[in-house]
């Protein structure tokens, strides 16, 4: 059961740097049974020498590593997507978990991937990279030095998860990004098409349907019954 749900967890890496980082969160994977990791982004001048020295015996794991041009893409077939951010503002989630919250609301799902999806040594995740992303997840430190070192801040999220992964684990499935994104498509455009946005929508509404739509953890059965509703809204509307 343990091995079943950390092999759903991915690991992804946006647009990393440091070889030695890159090399120290393989070696963090290993040590708490995750093995899926995914690198976003152009990783031609990466260090492999300096990957291979903290990796040890972990160095398969980035030789397995899947690549991305884009987050959009490493994301499309996931049914949870946690930025791990400590940075708040106007264009950030309004939302964000725990560690801890975060590995419970993924228990809750029987099959599907989890994406943890880390930023940049030096800048985190961009506003759109977070966008991406279904929720938030932060770590909380203390305010004098509050920025984590990226292959500490895998560590900590890799062993909340393995430490959930040796409790129940539901039977729950949900659906996958894809259908998040098709569904709020959906109720977006039938927003549009009865007048609710007056004018350009400043607010972010479909962004703010996918984000919780996918927090809900949808059936397959729930995400049809709800596209239903909004066609049907959009028809009476005729």
């Amino acid at each position: 059961m343990s091995n079943a749900f950390l092999n759903r967890v991915k690991i992804i890496l946006c647009r990393p740097e440091g070889g030695l980082n890159v090399g120290s969160v393989c070696r963090c994977m290993e040590n708490m049974g995750l093995s899926r990791l995914a690198i976003v982004g152009d990783i031609s001048e990466l260090n492999l020498d300096h990957v291979g020295k903290m990796a040890i015996h972990a160095i398969d794991i980035f030789d397995r590593a899947e690549r991305y041009e884009s987050l959009p893409e490493a994301l499309s077939h996931t049914v949870l997507a946690a930025g791990i951010t400590r940075r708040r503002g106007s264009r950030r989630k309004t939302f964000s978990y725990l560690p801890e919250e975060l590995a419970d609301k993924a228990a809750e799902y029987k099959e599907g991937t989890i994406a943890l999806v880390f930023g940049n040594e030096q800048s985190g995740l961009s506003d759109r990279e977070l966008a991406a992303c279904t929720a938030a997840c932060h770590i909380p430190t203390e305010a004098k030095n509050p920025s984590l070192n990226l292959s500490h801040a895998v560590q900590v999220l890799a062993y909340v998860f393995y430490l959930r992964s040796a409790e129940k684990i539901s039977r729950y499935i949900p659906v996958e990004m894809d259908v998040i994104e098709n569904l709020s498509e959906t109720i977006d455009t039938t927003l549009k098409q009865i007048g609710y946005y007056d004018k350009t929508d400043r607010f972010g509404t479909k962004q703010y349907f996918r984000d919780i739509l996918s927090r809900a953890g949808l059936s397959r059965k729930e995400a049809a019954h709800m596209e239903k509703v909004f066609q049907k809204i959009r028809y009476l509307k005729k």
